[in-house]
């Protein structure tokens, strides 16, 4: 019978392999997790983006560019989202319920990825077709996260919604039942709105 030894364990190639993908994969559910308190945000509710946010263009991953300006007169909802995030992924079924009725609506969602060494073109679009993701999406980097939230939390899953006019009318960051629920109650509401 051979005896355990721990050192001889955590020396194998397999364990070292095994502990360092524990000890990555833990960093980054604790970076996606950072959403329980986002005291840190400075959006304003109830005002109109900066100029600047409003009229920069999100390149999608279809070529098109769209503004937070080209979506005055709908209720728009910008999403920043991580592929490698579980709350993200919890997140997304949220916004992909919304259907062609809603668009007639007024309803406008966009899904940006937060670009950074794990994000490519080629998993974004993978992450698309596996969440079943019918609205556009694009990639954004963290320097245009940071201006759309005002913010240096860029936890992810961040959620915007805004009115018709154009004001910031709801900020949620992360996901869990109660955010999924307010996010709803908030659309319904605005899209109520005429």
């Amino acid at each position: 019978m051979t005896k355990f030894s721990f050192r001889s364990f955590v020396s194998s190639r397999h364990a070292s392999r095994t502990i360092m993908f524990s000890i990555v994969a833990a960093c980054g559910l604790m970076a996606c997790l950072t959403f329980a308190v986002n005291t840190t945000a400075k959006v304003k509710i109830g005002e109109q983006p900066k100029s600047s946010v409003a009229k920069f263009p999100l390149r999608m991953s279809t070529g098109r560019e769209i503004s937070l300006m080209d979506l005055r007169g709908k209720v728009a909802v910008v999403n920043f989202f991580a592929v490698w995030c579980g709350h993200s992924r919890l997140h997304i079924p949220t916004l992909t319920k919304y259907g062609e009725e809603d668009a007639k609506r007024g309803l406008q969602i966009v899904g940006l990825a937060v670009d950074d060494a794990e994000t490519t073109p080629q998993r974004v679009s993978e992450f698309i077709a596996q969440m079943k993701i019918t609205y556009p999406v694009g990639l954004v980097t963290d320097d245009v996260f940071k201006k759309y939230v005002e913010s240096k939390d860029l936890s992810v899953p961040q959620t915007l919604v805004y009115a018709r006019d154009g004001k910031l009318v709801a900020h949620f960051v992360g996901h869990d039942d109660s955010v999924a629920a307010e996010l709803t109650e908030t659309i319904k509401r605005e899209l109520d709105k005429l």
